[in-house]
């Protein structure tokens, strides 16, 4: 088939004109996709500069982190060591107060062996009541203090389990984002992970992840604070047992001398009636001797006198005489009979004062006897422990 030459014309103008178009259309797609091309290159650039600063921020924020809680680890473990050492502290101060108990009840159970009327129920027996009772007060109130102690040491430890499980977390997610950190394109290790961005990361959200680590250190400073305050309140308690129950003891000791200078003046004025006595017994027994003499002395006079009247009985009719001899030797007679009676009366008298001396000196004896007894306890087997208080305590310490 032939064409003319417009057709010819027409067809080449088609063909540059299509030409032309086409290539148009490719420049421009060029250039857009140059421009593309940059525009994605400088973002990816930036987006990926973005996520490394931001990573060098989470980086900072975790280290700082890191570093108040292990500060606050530290904090709490040097705490808590204090606070065992203030245990010790207090488990000694218990146990010590053990011996001034055993003194005590020693004591008590010494003066048991008292006797007679020393068994009595006196300020000494008082006062080792009340120390006794005040020592057991002070073991409760102790004892209830180590368990005050006991339960803020296992607080404490649970409180640095859970710091240390945060350090690891915050160890852990440090490497991590480290790693992510130094990670770039021609890395080796780098490859897809598709759908990876569709995974769930809901554990926490910058805010609740900071007051997590927040209410740890916050936590531990409380129980920092209470434990500093348990060993302060430790501290006082031990100082207070210890004056206090040493005020008691001097009470007593007080006690103990009071009683055994009284039981001595006691003791002192029985010996003292017990000479008095006895000299009064010797005397008495002389006195008795010279009564006794004094009656026999009595009789040949009597015998005179009424052997006188019976003989001048003997005297015949008129001479039988009712006279002034006669009335004489009846007179003495009486006289010689009442002097006899009054004497055998005192006699009797001066016999049983005697027997009463003895039963005195007797009474005298045993209750000298009593009260040495009572000072020998009082003052060798009770005093003699109770020199010194013996309630030793070590030092007890208290950090701000």
């Amino acid at each position: 088939m032939s064409h003319t030459h417009e057709e010819w014309s027409e067809s080449n103008l088609n063909h540059y004109q299509s030409a032309h178009s086409s290539r148009t259309k490719s420049e421009r797609i060029r250039n857009e996709a140059d421009t593309l091309m940059a525009n994605c290159a400088s973002k990816t650039q930036r987006s990926q500069q973005e996520a490394n600063n931001r990573l060098g921020s989470r980086i900072e924020d975790c280290n700082s982190w890191r570093a108040d809680l292990q500060t606050e680890l530290d904090n709490n473990i040097r705490e808590n060591g204090l606070l065992k050492e203030t245990k010790a502290e207090l488990e000694h101060a218990i146990a010590e107060t053990e011996r001034p108990l055993r003194i005590n009840n020693e004591c008590i159970k010494n003066r048991e062996a008292r006797i007679s009327i020393d068994l009595v129920k006196d300020e000494v027996e008082n006062s080792l009541e009340r120390e006794v009772e005040n020592i057991k007060t002070y073991q409760q109130r102790m004892q209830k203090m180590l368990g005050k102690v006991n339960q803020q040491i296992e607080t404490n430890h649970s409180m640095q389990d859970k710091l240390h499980a945060d350090l690891e977390h915050k160890d852990m997610a440090l490497e991590i984002d480290r790693d992510c950190h130094e990670m770039h394109n021609d890395a080796i290790d780098i490859k897809h992970h598709d759908g990876v961005e569709e995974e769930d990361v809901s554990g926490s959200v910058p805010q609740s992840w900071a007051k997590f680590s927040k209410n740890n250190v916050e936590e531990s400073q409380a129980g920092r604070s209470a434990t500093r305050q348990l060993r302060y309140d430790v501290n006082n308690l031990i100082n207070n047992a210890a004056s206090d129950m040493s005020v008691h003891w001097n009470k007593t000791n007080r006690s103990f001398t009071d009683r055994i200078s009284e039981t001595q003046d006691a003791h002192r004025n029985l010996k003292s009636n017990l000479i008095l006595t006895k000299n009064e017994i010797a005397d008495m027994t002389k006195c008795i001797e010279r009564l006794k003499n004094s009656i026999a002395s009595k009789d040949p006079p009597l015998r005179v006198a009424q052997s006188r009247l019976k003989k001048r009985l003997r005297r015949p009719e008129v001479e039988l005489c009712n006279d002034a001899p006669h009335n004489h030797l009846i007179e003495e007679v009486k006289e010689l009979m009442e002097m006899i009676k009054q004497l055998e009366n005192k006699l009797e008298d001066s016999n049983k004062a005697l027997s009463e001396l003895f039963q005195i000196k007797d009474r005298l004896d045993n209750d000298i006897r009593v009260k040495k007894n009572t000072i020998m306890i009082d003052q060798q087997k009770c005093m003699s422990q109770r020199k010194h208080f013996p309630y030793i305590i070590v030092n007890t310490r208290y950090y701000h």
